[in-house]
């Protein structure tokens, strides 16, 4: 059963990311969605006061934890409501901190693919705030949504791709013969090469994509753009993609950026979901 986690926490990011995935869930193989929230209450507001000299007590920690879950199990019955009988709708709240949460959740319930929300200012959502986190530390793909992103169904997606490490687009042939897709879409393999490495080996790439690609319909572009990050944003709504695809390891553009080029990506993009490949 292909199972989708999606962590939430009542943001407009993570309302906007259950919109998408109702209608994300339609076109792909997804027959589950488990949404998952973190009640997480640290050890020292249980035995602090805070600086207004507040101490939480064990029956209020009790009190909200469980407001929070009927919270989330009224998310869970609209949801239901939305996607209908074919998709199983599943609710779960985790004491523990938000990445030992979604792991844990990971390692029990085996989803294949992790959603979350991206926030323009990063400042509304606390999952948000920490997308780049989950994306690094996660064991299988994460789909991350622009916070004002709705969806359009996938018809072209863009792949970014440092050609010295072509091998790894064979991660999209194992997402076709999984049949993830109902009905795959057109790839757009981008090349960022400002300096033209890509021609001492230009034969062989082409022969090496021809392979590995043979089952999606697919085109190849190059672009001299001095900042790997603009390329890919400005190439994307140019030719109006519905999906960046990220390739795994330290030839990914996403991998390969520091900490603060992913967050300024992130902030710039409020049009495309990047699916992070693993």
């Amino acid at each position: 059963m292909k199972t989708l986690l999606i962590p939430v926490d009542f943001s407009g990011t993570s309302s906007n990311v259950l919109k998408y995935a109702v209608e994300f869930s339609k076109d792909t193989a997804i027959e589950r969605i488990i949404i998952l929230n973190n009640y997480y209450v640290s050890i020292y507001e249980q035995l602090l006061p805070s600086a207004d000299f507040v101490q939480v007590s064990a029956e209020e920690i009790n009190e909200e934890r469980q407001n929070v879950d009927e919270r989330l199990k009224s998310v869970g019955r609209s949801l239901a409501k939305k996607c209908g009988i074919s998709i199983k709708i599943e609710t779960a709240v985790s004491e523990l901190p938000l990445l030992r949460a979604i792991h844990q959740m990971i390692d029990q319930e085996k989803p294949h693919m992790l959603m979350i929300g991206s926030d323009n200012n990063m400042d509304e959502s606390y999952i948000g705030d920490q997308a780049i986190a989950i994306a690094k530390t996660s064991n299988i793909p994460v789909l991350i949504v622009p916070a004002h992103a709705k969806y359009e169904k996938i018809k072209l997606a863009l792949v970014p791709c440092d050609f010295t490490a072509v091998s790894r687009l064979a991660l999209l042939k194992e997402i076709r013969s999984s049949n993830q897709w109902l009905c795959p879409p057109e790839l757009v393999v981008l090349n960022v090469d400002p300096k033209q490495a890509r021609l001492a080996h230009e034969e062989e790439n082409f022969h090496a994509l021809k392979e590995i690609l043979e089952s999606y319909k697919y085109q190849v572009y190059y672009s001299e753009d001095q900042d790997i990050v603009h390329g890919i944003l400005d190439f994307a709504n140019k030719h109006h993609a519905q999906l960046i695809i990220a390739l795994p390891g330290n030839y990914s553009f996403f991998q390969n950026l520091t900490h603060h080029s992913i967050t300024n990506a992130l902030e710039l993009n409020a049009n495309q979901p990047v699916l992070i490949l693993k």
